[in-house]
């Protein structure tokens, strides 16, 4: 067995992925964990449909986000016949349940690569080695997917997967298999709402609002990129410890010296950081849900759960959250669509903070609820020094946007669609120039205006 070390270990996360309920969620981030622990340059994932593998998720260094989106588009109904193990590579690997690897899938003529060269045709890119790895359910048995990875990298040059490659993928592929087998069982909820989609938008349309709905769904994929980011910040830290306790715990294995009580206690810190990893993935989740009900809910406890959704991004970037918060104040209204507009009022301070290259040890995001004159009132000030008066008025503008290289320019103007249209408020915006702790700052004001009945 190839002997793996600490710092190996240290980084294949995955363990904690048992508590992710959003089967899209759990297939990227596994997949680019996977890459990033083996150094490669693509990768993706099939799941075990019936009698059929089913591509439910690729990725791709060199390509865009939006090269990506269009071409998983194009063959998202890609699928393999589970009856032809000789001719696919992912359907061999799956059913044999051991990891092949192919050091040049130019030179082989062992299997179809279905897809593969077409896709290096389109795109001027050259797929060489791969190696694949049934999700293989370590108590049934069952099998439950393929986990492929393309093209290892050192330094910018192509190298062959080696053993201690095949190695870290059969400990990631294993707990892997876990965390999938928990997902699918929320597969069946999560298909209902993806019919339901495309009829509710031809409702939409039928109502007059198909622009409204289809910016506010490019809005949702805009901010999809960043989410995963805020997923992979947010669980750092408990899984580095609950990776370090395992460690300890193998390590006392090997070493036959259990002890009942230090077992009691890593089990517990495990527990902990695994409760905690469940609470942020539902806020997540609760996130990208589809609601067009109004739900009765707290504003201040729908702002702290936004604030869960970002922190870890917020922290990162070193800004100071301050809150004013009346946590009595309820409405009945859209409160998913409400969360989208705080994060990307949120977003949008934090990205002027950093463009504006404010001293990281004075960067701060307000966040203010008040009630007057039987009206909420939702303030979120930054102190990135303001913008230019000549384009104030612009920003709610449809793409229009300051950021040259990653704006969109849909989060403001979604966010004013949400405020006036669906919840029949007021949002608007103004430079302003403030005190705080004895120092005097100038910053951008948004506010919401809502009725309090």
């Amino acid at each position: 067995m190839y002997n793996v070390d600490k710092e190996d270990i240290k980084h294949i996360y995955d363990a904690s992925l048992f508590e992710i309920n959003d089967l899209d969620i759990l297939l990227h981030e596994t997949l680019n964990q996977t890459r990033s622990i083996l150094d490669a340059q693509a990768g993706s994932i099939f799941i075990k449909e019936n009698d059929e593998l089913t591509l439910h998720v690729f990725q791709n260094d060199t390509l865009s986000y939006e090269e990506i989106y269009k071409e998983f588009n194009s063959f998202k109904e890609f699928t393999l016949p589970i009856n032809k193990p000789e001719s696919y590579l992912a359907v061999e690997s799956l059913i044999s349940q051991k990891i092949i690897v192919i050091d040049d899938v130019y030179k082989t003529n062992d299997y179809e690569f279905l897809g593969v060269k077409e896709f290096d045709k389109k795109f001027n890119y050259t797929t060489r080695s791969i190696i694949t790895a049934p999700l293989i359910h370590p108590l049934t048995k069952e099998g439950l997917g393929v986990l492929q990875v393309i093209n290892k990298v050192d330094n910018e040059d192509y190298v062959l997967f080696d053993e201690k490659d095949k190695y870290l993928l059969a400990m990631v592929s294993s707990f892997v298999a876990l965390s999938v087998s928990k997902a699918k069982q929320d597969m069946e909820k999560l298909q209902d709402v993806n019919k339901n989609l495309e009829k509710r938008v031809k409702e939409e349309v039928q109502k007059n609002e198909k622009n409204s709905a289809i910016i506010y769904n490019q809005s949702k994929m805009a901010s999809m990129g960043e989410m995963i980011g805020n997923i992979a910040h947010q669980w750092r830290q408990p899984l580095s410890t609950i990776s370090m306790i395992a460690g300890c715990v193998e390590s006392d294995m090997d070493m036959k010296e259990i002890n009942k009580k230090r077992t009691a206690s890593n089990a517990s810190q495990i527990i902990k950081n695994t409760l905690h990893l469940s609470k942020t993935i539902d806020d997540f989740r609760n996130f990208y849900q589809v609601n067009k009900k109004n739900d009765a809910f707290n504003v201040s406890n729908s702002i702290k759960s936004c604030l869960n959704i970002v922190n870890a991004i917020i922290a990162d970037n070193k800004i100071t959250i301050i809150l004013d918060l009346n946590e009595q104040l309820e409405i009945t209204s859209l409160k998913n669509e409400f969360t989208q507009c705080i994060i990307n009022l949120i977003t949008n301070a934090k990205d002027a903070l950093l463009e504006n290259k404010i001293n990281h040890k004075k960067r701060f995001i307000f966040l203010c609820v008040v009630e007057e004159e039987n009206q909420i009132f939702i303030k979120v000030k930054d102190n990135a020094g303001g913008i230019d008066n000549n384009i104030i008025d612009k920003i709610f503008n449809q793409h229009f946007t300051t950021k040259k290289d990653t704006g969109s320019g849909i989060g403001l103007f979604v966010s004013k669609q949400i405020i006036e249209q669906h919840m029949k408020g007021e949002i608007y915006v103004e430079n302003t120039n403030y005190t705080y702790q004895d120092e005097d700052y100038k910053g951008v004001e948004f506010t919401i205006k809502l009725p309090l009945s």
